[in-house]
């Protein structure tokens, strides 16, 4: 492992398959075959990859025994990773992605640095290291947003802000790191840290939803200060609202903590629910090259009548794009 390399963890499953499906389901009361519905994004995900992002040392494929069947496993740029090499054994099987999320810093091999993705999220735009990494820290932004509680998942949000709030002083860390609380990088989002000020705590962190950077030791620290509660927490085989800790507290921390680089905001990552029928918009976006990222969510309010019809235009869009096969794929 050299510190210089910078990898790209990708969590996924394949919900298409049976086998898992089973598995869920003896978990799962209300499982939704549509929520877990594969739109067979992956292969533009790595295509992206390596169009845009060349000096990727090695994706991490992090999976529930299963691997893609077009995937070319002797592409040493691709590994695929078995959540019992990261979970221990009495936590499985998991389907809770902040549980996977907390333990991908154990990968085998992980470089010190490296970029979690989620595998809705495509590359549109060339990216440089710097846009991750400048020097030995990640490159991010601090802006306070605070957690309106609007949704289920916000709960679980707060639990993160919970934990932050209760270790770093918000006073200390405004004084000592005024730089990194306000950047011309940072544009009109200053104003959200602004109106934060006159409360003692943190009141949320805003995010853009986009590739996140990390420090594998800050996974370490993190571990190190909450066990207790990551080892609870591992024990939450599904998600539980207002109970899971959330992958984003490594995240909290590196900002709290001043373990980070500002960087711009604007026209990072666009979100774009499928099924809105924005085929037109999305295939604009990735020809412009206006974000420097995508995501293509199948958003559960969003409710797709014919799949087949939407997985088609869909796949016209991501293939007019990204039409040259990679060495990721067989």
């Amino acid at each position: 492992m050299n510190n210089g390399y910078i990898d790209i963890v990708i969590p996924w499953v394949d919900g298409q398959d049976k086998d898992w499906q089973k598995k869920a389901m003896s978990y799962m009361k209300d499982f939704d075959e549509k929520r877990y519905r594969d739109w067979d994004i992956l292969r533009y995900v790595l295509r992206s990859i390596e169009k845009y992002s060349p000096w990727v040392h090695k994706v991490y494929l992090v999976t529930d025994n299963q691997k893609p069947n077009w995937l070319n496993e002797d592409y040493e740029k691709i590994e695929v990773v078995d959540h019992k090499q990261i979970i221990p054994e009495k936590y499985l099987p998991t389907f809770n992605s902040n549980v996977i999320t907390l333990n991908l810093y154990k990968i085998p091999g992980l470089s010190e640095k490296f970029i979690v993705m989620n595998d809705d999220l495509i590359f549109s735009a060339p990216i440089k290291v710097t846009d991750f990494f400048k020097g030995n820290l990640p490159c991010d932004f601090f802006v306070e947003s605070p957690v309106l509680g609007e949704i289920p998942w916000h709960k679980t949000v707060f639990n993160g802000v919970i934990l932050i709030n209760q270790r770093f002083n918000k006073r200390k860390f405004m004084k000592k790191h005024i730089d990194k609380c306000f950047s011309i990088l940072y544009g009109k989002n200053n104003l959200k840290t602004l109106f934060s000020l006159p409360y003692k705590l943190y009141t949320g962190f805003f995010s853009d939803h986009g590739p996140q950077p990390y420090l594998k030791k800050s996974f370490e620290t993190v571990w190190k200060i909450y066990r207790e509660q990551l080892e609870e927490n591992n024990t939450h085989r599904l998600r539980q609202s207002g109970e899971d800790i959330p992958d984003y507290v490594v995240r909290y921390y590196q900002l709290v903590s001043g373990n980070f680089n500002p960087r711009k905001v604007k026209n990072r990552t666009m979100y774009y629910p499928i099924g809105e029928n924005n085929f037109n918009e999305i295939n604009a976006s990735l020809k412009k090259q206006k974000y420097q990222s995508i995501v293509l969510n199948d958003d559960e309010v969003i409710k797709v009548d014919n799949f087949d019809i939407t997985f088609r235009e869909i796949h016209k869009v991501l293939e007019n794009n990204f039409p040259q096969k990679s060495k990721f794929e067989k």
